[in-house]
């Protein structure tokens, strides 16, 4: 089975650095055009049995765009939502810094159990992430679309690489990563690929 592993293009927010978390914002122009070649791709590489996105307007949006080139109706689910960052949602990293320096100290040194203000642990992120990719893996056998967010890649590939440091692994907008799942292993194709 292979899983292809796709952030959202680029939101307004992605461009201006600020946290997004699961704040509902949207694509801009630069993000639709990378869905736009993102769905050619594929088009002309992969035969894409389903699509799944998160609950998100810019997953479903990417979504939509790259499900349409395969004539797929995308399937959304809650659980591939981004890490929810709470009161750091809509901050840039230097206002977070400035008015949150204890609690992203202790998040970045202890972020599997630490719960932002507000917000999740990146453990819990990974539990209900990796629950909805076990059962999209359970459904499937071909190959499948997953469109979510960069912390849910960063999970997938912290558990297949049994690493905590989800700060390895660079996973732009727009970008597909490729996981191909046999019998007795399996093998990241890519990680954070961008096509042009």
């Amino acid at each position: 089975m292979r899983l292809i592993l796709i952030r959202h293009g680029e939101t307004a927010w992605n461009a201006s650095q600020r946290y997004q978390g699961q704040t509902d914002i949207p694509l801009n122009e630069s993000g639709r055009e990378q869905a736009r070649r993102l769905a050619d791709y594929l088009a002309k590489n992969e035969a894409l049995q389903a699509v799944y996105c998160s609950d998100l307007s810019r997953a479903i949006e990417t979504a939509q765009i790259l499900a349409r080139e395969a004539d797929i109706e995308p399937i959304p689910d809650k659980r591939l939502r981004e890490f929810c960052f709470g009161l750091w949602e809509g901050l840039t990293f230097n206002e977070i810094w400035e008015s949150y320096r204890e609690d992203f100290e202790n998040w970045f040194n202890n972020f599997e159990e630490f719960c932002v203000p507000e917000g999740e642990s990146f453990s819990d992120l990974s539990a209900r992430s990796l629950e909805a990719i076990e059962e999209i893996k359970a459904k499937h056998s071909d190959t499948v679309a997953v469109v979510t967010h960069g912390g849910v890649i960063k999970a997938v590939l912290c558990n297949l690489k049994h690493s905590p440091d989800p700060w390895r692994d660079t996973v732009p907008p727009g970008s597909i990563t490729i996981v191909d799942f046999f019998p007795e292993h399996t093998e990241i194709r890519c990680v954070g690929l961008t096509v042009q």
